[in-house]
């Protein structure tokens, strides 16, 4: 089951989430299994730091400017629901600690509209009663290149 709140409002493209993640991150997940808080950032925020298709480019500039062995990791949102036995909820609001903790098995994915339809996501769930999978989550892994000629980022994921 897959909610969107208020079904009045517009949503951002979010079938697609981007991850930028290091090559430790990624091993981590892959080593455990599970798809756990690794960067400073999320763990000290408590949720994943993602965005969609159209804010990507824009997250790797101002976050990730010159760093050249990072990762793109593509998650779709579909896949989180487990074969529908997992919730996902869209929601322009973040939820507190209280609804991650009483939500169960549930994925709250927090959207941030940023430029028209960029948006940053942040990807919350109580983590430690329901651990994400790292197959649910990771669709596919991109590289993510620093183009020095052009002083940016190519993105071959998102062609």
């Amino acid at each position: 089951m897959t909610s969107f709140g208020n079904e009045e409002e517009e949503l951002p493209e979010l079938d697609i989430l981007w991850k930028i993640v290091s090559p430790l991150e990624l091993e981590t997940w892959r080593a455990s299994g599970t798809f756990t808080l690794e960067s400073n950032l999320d763990k000290t925020d408590g949720f994943f730091h993602c965005s969609n298709s159209h804010r990507i480019e824009k997250t790797a500039e101002l976050y990730f400017q010159t760093v050249s062995d990072h990762k793109m990791v593509k998650i779709e949102t579909k896949r989180l629901t487990r074969g529908n036995s997992r919730s996902v909820v869209f929601c322009a609001d973040a939820p507190s600690e209280e609804e991650i903790k009483n939500s169960g098995d549930v994925i709250f994915i927090h959207y941030l509209l940023v430029e028209g339809k960029a948006c940053c996501a942040h990807l919350y769930a109580n983590f430690e009663k329901h651990p994400l999978e790292t197959e649910d989550c990771v669709a596919e892994v991109f590289d993510m290149p620093w183009d020095e000629a052009n002083g940016k980022h190519a993105f071959p994921g998102l062609k």
